[in-house]
């Protein structure tokens, strides 16, 4: 018998089994050998367990129910003569587990799905709702005996609680583990971008970095806020790069940058940027007042946008294409000592991108916002302006794709929103998974609610948030999308105060550690940043709040 992959799923009614089997089917091709298959009417497939089908397998029990589905899934290896790979949907024991892997040996995997009864029987009675005289759970689960669910637990070879998972979350966690990815490729300017619907803690993990590199770019606009703290007090980046005024770096603000020309000179002021280091592109849009006003009329109120004006000065600088309204950062004349005149452009960062190549320089561009607020990729409408993935990072800051070296995806283990906007119209900022409270978060981690819930306010508008659990799929589109080679998790604290004290991978919570590798499961990349906290009022006798695992770094070779 050729050499194909077998998965075996096993749990209780109810924990996913028909979903993922179902998925795995649709999503990487692989044919299930199902007991619903004694069904002739397709719609009984992927159902769960129904009368009829429950008498016909009570009469195969009593015969021969344990090799059945063995014999099956050989005869279905003999069909599927091109080493399709298999899901077995499902066995209820470890001697049917046993049983298949003397058959097939390493190619099997088992994979066992488990939550919690309530949770079980809250979606059993949902998945009824509606029949005239549904079985009861406990008769419909044929998976009962303590020993036999323990047993089946420390055989698989993977476990997925699926308490807080749909079938495309559990399909993520599965799949990686099959090693049904592709993996990214490394390739030579590293990106940092966020992972979730950003607020991710970006501006930290760019501050620890900068002082790797030689060049710093910034894209996006000022309704994106990074915060960073550092031994001489925290501030808020909205256009400069994250730790501008902490580093040497050369300073460069691509041609997709939107401007608030007050914001962006007040920070130059403040963080002391000379033009010896900051070059702004000439094609950078300038943000007018009246595309301020214009957010607030509609988006402010319907989606909790910032009101920043930067989706209205991108909206003009299109419409307005062969007018004179529109004003771009060339035209502007207190951006002279930043962007030079015509014929002698100083910050036309194409140009400066090439210098540091040539020169052999570090390079970090650092993209705002995150994955899942990218206006083509996001949940329409509940999106930003601009595509906030490393494409559309690189183009905004003129950076070819063959370029990059390194992608960094910044994810927090529990994903925040904006608050949904005030007023009585249900409108909403958009949506979570698996929403929750950072009361909920605090009990959960031994945190302080109260401080919690204090310092969840966004950096721009400093609006409440709203947070949910960690979303599986989300993460795994997130990596399709920008097939990182390195994933920064930060608020590590969020999944248990101890954390807060840890200064080497190994002084995590146990718990923390299998999330981590999860993660590196699911994206095929190391997770090789761990931000510990992130506090916005800093102790300045000890800042360290990150565990570096990484096994390079970005300065170049004339350091």
């Amino acid at each position: 018998m050729e050499t194909r992959q077998i998965v075996v799923i096993s749990g209780k009614t109810c924990s996913g089994k028909s979903g993922l089997a179902s998925l795995l089917e649709k999503e990487f091709g692989f044919a299930v050998v199902s007991n619903r298959r004694f069904i002739d009417d397709p719609q009984w497939r992927l159902r769960m367990e129904q009368p009829e089908m429950l008498d016909r397998r009570r009469e195969l029990d009593d015969v021969d129910f344990n090799q059945w589905m063995l014999l099956e899934t050989r005869a279905m290896c003999e069909k599927e003569k091109d080493g399709r790979p298999l899901v077995v949907d499902h066995l209820n024991t470890l001697e049917q587990v046993l049983q298949f892997r003397q058959a097939f040996g390493a190619d099997l995997v088992h994979v066992h799905l488990y939550a919690g009864d309530p949770t079980l029987q809250a979606r059993y009675a949902k998945r009824v709702e509606g029949d005239s005289d549904p079985l009861p759970y406990d008769d419909v689960n044929q998976l009962k005996d303590a020993a036999e669910i323990q047993a089946l637990k420390d055989d698989a070879d993977v476990r997925v609680y699926t308490e807080r998972s749909d079938s495309n979350d559990t399909l993520v966690r599965v799949a990686a583990r099959l090693h049904l990815y592709t993996p990214p490729e490394i390739r030579c300017v590293d990106v940092l971008i966020g992972g979730q619907y950003g607020s991710e803690g970006k501006g930290n993990i760019v501050a620890y970095l900068a002082r790797e590199y030689d060049v710093m770019v910034r894209v996006g606009g000022p309704n994106a806020g990074h915060t960073v703290a550092s031994a001489v007090g925290t501030f808020t980046y909205h256009h400069l790069p994250s730790a501008s005024r902490d580093v040497t770096a050369r300073l460069l603000l691509g041609p997709g940058m939107t401007i608030h020309l007050p914001g962006l000179l007040k920070e130059i002021d403040d963080c002391s940027i000379g033009p010896d280091r900051l070059f702004i592109d000439p094609q950078a849009t300038i943000i007018e007042e009246a595309d301020r006003d214009a957010e607030q009329v509609h988006l402010v109120s319907t989606i909790a946008s910032t009101g920043s004006g930067s989706g209205a000065a991108a909206a003009r600088r299109i419409l307005s294409r062969g007018k004179a309204t529109i004003r771009l950062a060339k035209d502007v004349d207190e951006l002279r000592p930043y962007v030079g005149t015509p014929g002698n452009y100083r910050g036309s960062t194409s140009d400066r991108l090439e210098e540091a190549y040539r020169s052999g320089q570090s390079i970090l561009l650092e993209g705002t916002q995150g994955s899942g607020l990218s206006i083509f990729h996001g949940d329409y409408p509940y999106v930003t302006s601009r595509d906030t993935n490393v494409a559309g990072c690189l183009a905004e800051a003129g950076i070819s794709p063959s370029r990059v070296r390194k992608i960094l995806m910044v994810i927090r283990p529990m994903p925040i929103r904006v608050g949904d906007p005030d007023g009585s119209e249900g409108h909403i900022s958009g949506r979570l998974k698996h929403p929750t409270t950072f009361d909920e978060i605090a009990q959960f981690a031994d945190l302080e609610a109260d401080a919690l819930n204090a310092a969840e306010k966004t950096s721009t508008t400093n609006r409440n948030r709203k947070v949910g659990w960690f979303e599986w799929d989300q993460f795994r589109k997130a990596c399709a999308l920008n097939a990182p080679t390195d994933i920064v998790l930060t608020f590590a604290d969020y999944l248990k105060a101890t954390n807060r004290n840890a200064r080497r991978f190994e002084q995590l919570h146990s718990d923390t550690i299998k999330f981590v590798e999860e993660l590196e499961r699911v994206s095929q990349a190391p997770v090789s940043l761990i931000n510990t906290r992130f506090t916005r009022d800093p102790d300045p006798s000890d800042l360290r709040s990150l565990i570096d695992r990484r096994n390079w770094t970005a300065r170049s070779d004339r350091r």
